[in-house]
């Protein structure tokens, strides 16, 4: 028996549809699921080798259809040699549009009797195929997808062809779209990989469920807190970062569903009021006051008779509020300033001083823990990161504090929206801790600090490298976080002979 089929039930209900919990009691860290793709696929528009999946602009010698790059000889046989014996393909309609890689592969594998399970579970995962028909994306995919792929008599010669008509392609072109994570990409960029066990999982934006990928592409799924059996188990489908109208548009547009978690449903998003803005009354009168969205008490009905026959159904509405003085903001002036905000970012972009200036300007009207906010404080500490490498460019005092007042900001937040083990927690953590070990130094050369005391710091900081790597020893080794994790161990040996030097000397 499988590490999955050992740990979790798969459930369904109207409202999630299949949906996964857990069989028994999962530790934190505790990995429940290890899953290989049964499709790895290219981003939208690009053409990457069927083989070694690096991107290329050559195709195989042989069928003529796959790419294949300079390194690679050959791809999978069955595939190969099915599309090099059709006759009157149209090879060159199938060159000229890359997004139809996706629904060959997946003809491909209804076609080859030995990935019949794979198919069937490909079959089995959820399209939304109602909800897309003819929408904007269902009509681009349409012409730069399924039409090349039906026009290049690709069908006709296929078991059962006469069954592969547009709904099916646009089916398999939902499933894609719906259910496939990003991977990272051999060359450093991005693929789309379908797991179809991994994609069961219901979504919330406090998930107890981290995933992550080795070289090999193997998903892998553990719980980063405890999991009690028979409690749901829940992957964060979309950008944690991000405020909760973005968020919410995110998941619709992407996934066909209005999320209903804690963080979603509480206006302050748990206290972290990533989306809240100040008061400016509040401020007025010295007060501190924070403006939310809250759902608007909803007008009283009209009873039956009272309604127009062609009336429509009341929309629920919502209000910016102050929590303090009840003082609101149109949804008009919200957008204003988001929309503002971002034109601001986009123009500041690399430029420390102009994100600095941004930053300021931001505070008087968002929230200090605002994601706009929170996006240009993680720009500012990139640059310092940089700064701070360059020895050449002798960074003073106040570079070192700086980055440590932007990561504690960033750390406060995220240890609100992403409870228990985290990789970007950990991150953010060792990115701190490293920078406060030489902000302690520096000041005891400026005899500022007793060798006592350095000491001390010095071991508070152990603790948070210590932190940091609990939670990234939990991510494949090969990995960019699992190479992290062994710069911080040898970081962490050296910070522990420093030490011990300092208590004997």
């Amino acid at each position: 028996m499988d590490v999955f089929a050992k740990k979790c039930n798969i459930e369904s209900n109207a409202e999630l549809g299949r949906y996964v919990t857990a069989a028994v009691d999962i530790k934190a860290g505790e990995t429940f699921l290890l899953e290989q793709p049964i499709l790895l696929l290219a981003l939208t528009g690009e053409r990457r080798c069927t083989n070694c999946l690096k991107l290329t602009t050559q195709f195989c010698r042989t069928c003529h259809v796959f790419a294949l790059c300079d390194d690679c000889a050959s791809h999978n046989e069955y595939d190969c040699r099915l599309l090099a014996d059709m006759k009157d393909l149209r090879i060159g309609l199938l060159q000229e549009n890359p997004n139809t890689y996706g629904l060959l592969k997946c003809l491909l594998l209804r076609e080859n009797p030995e990935n019949a399970s794979a198919y069937e579970q490909l079959l089995q995962m959820e399209s939304h195929l109602e909800e897309r028909r003819n929408s904007k994306i269902w009509q681009e995919l349409q012409k730069c997808a399924v039409e090349p792929v039906l026009q290049a008599g690709l069908t006709k010669q296929l078991k059962d062809g006469e069954s592969v008509d547009e709904t099916l392609l646009q089916k398999f072109l939902g499933i894609i779209d719906v259910n496939c994570f990003e991977v990272r990409a051999p060359d450093e960029g991005q693929l789309r990989g379908l797991y179809p066990r991994t994609a069961l999982m219901a979504h919330s934006c406090v998930a107890n469920v981290q995933i992550s990928n080795d070289e090999n592409y193997l998903m892998k799924a553990y719980a980063t807190h405890d999991v009690m059996k028979g409690e749901l188990l829940y992957n964060c489908y979309t950008n944690v970062l991000l405020g909760t109208d973005e968020r919410l548009q995110l998941l619709k547009e992407g996934k066909y569903f209005d999320c209903k978690c804690a963080r979603c449903e509480d206006p302050t998003e748990l206290g972290s009021h990533m989306s809240s803005f100040m008061c400016a009354r509040c401020v007025e009168q010295k007060r501190t006051g924070f403006i939310v969205k809250i759902k608007k008490e909803p007008a009283k009905q009209p009873s039956q008779a009272e309604k127009p026959v062609n009336s429509s159904a009341t929309k629920q509405l919502w209000m910016w509020q102050c929590q303090e003085c009840e003082h609101t903001l149109s949804a008009d002036t919200v957008q204003q300033l988001i929309e503002r905000a971002k034109e601001e970012m986009f123009h500041a972009k690399e430029d420390i001083t102009r994100y600095e200036l941004l930053l300021s300007k931001l505070t008087r009207y968002f929230h200090p823990n605002h994601y706009l906010l929170l996006d240009i404080k993680q720009n500012i500490a990139a640059i310092l990161r940089s700064i701070l490498q360059n020895f050449a460019l002798q960074p003073g005092r106040k570079v070192y504090e700086r980055k440590v007042r932007l990561c504690q900001d960033i750390f406060g937040v995220l240890q609100i929206i992403l409870p228990g083990i985290s990789r970007l927690k950990a991150i953010v953590l060792y990115e701190m801790a490293n920078t406060i070990a030489e902000l302690h130094r520096m000041r005891y050369e400026q005899k500022e600090l007793q060798k006592s005391e350095l000491v001390e710091l010095l071991k508070r900081v152990e603790l948070m490298l210590r932190e940091s790597v609990r939670m990234l020893l939990y991510e494949p080794p090969e990995t960019p976080e699992g190479q992290m994790t062994k710069c911080i161990l040898k970081e962490l040996k050296d910070l522990q002979s420093d030490v011990k030097y300092l208590e004997e000397n």
